[in-house]
């Protein structure tokens, strides 16, 4: 079955920037990540969702089957859903290196990896582009953050990484920064900077009861 004209109805729904369905090879819908602003509470938002899909096309979803992601517009910090390092794996070759980043919340990993030229800059840019894939895969979206730009400075006569996201939804593209201190590895503080600037912006709602 054909999902895509669900997805555009829900997209409209009030508070929802995007939708996409995730179905099984009988075409049962298995999950539903949303993508949606701060202005309506998670649990009204899959209220919506389900009476949507019961009332207009005959389909009854379990509520834990709708994941929400909700942008966070005042940018204060959510602590209930904060993606952390798992683990970091760089695997060298003779003049490239690829980066496996595995995030985790809870007990869920996601995990990526990026492979490029073996240069000091562009371990930093692809320990930052591997954390960004592995976000989206954990919010369920494509396409939705791009590494901007990313630098090493010295603050405080300590090593600094500064990082800049592009975070595209709902047509409109935002600007996250974020930072870290350098402690073991550039590529490590790289995965912290990164995830510095998504964790203040993004809240993800799971099973919501």
């Amino acid at each position: 079955m054909n999902y895509k004209d669900i997805e555009e109805f829900l997209s409209n729904l009030k508070s929802v920037m995007s939708c996409r369905i995730i179905d099984d090879s009988k075409g049962s819908i298995q999950e539903i990540h949303i993508l949606a602003d701060s202005s309506r509470n998670v649990k009204q938002i899959c209220r919506d969702v389900q009476s949507v899909l019961i009332s207009r096309y005959q389909i009854d979803v379990d509520y834990k089957k709708i994941s929400i992601a909700q942008v966070n517009d005042s940018f204060a910090f959510n602590g209930d859903y904060r993606l952390k390092i798992n683990s970091l794996h760089l695997e060298n070759r003779q003049n490239s290196v690829s980066v496996k980043v595995v995030l985790q919340f809870d007990e869920s990993t996601f995990e990526a990896t990026e492979t490029g030229l073996k240069t000091e800059r562009n371990l930093m840019r692809l320990s930052s582009t591997a954390t960004l894939k592995a976000v989206e895969k954990a919010l369920g979206f494509d396409d939705c953050l791009l590494l901007e730009d990313i630098e090493s400075k010295v603050f405080a006569n300590k090593e600094m990484i500064n990082c800049a996201v592009n975070f595209m939804y709902g047509g409109k593209e935002i600007v996250l920064c974020g930072n870290s201190f350098v402690e073991h590895s550039k590529s490590e503080a790289a995965v912290k900077a990164t995830l510095c600037a998504i964790n203040r912006r993004v809240a993800k709602h799971s099973s919501v009861n």
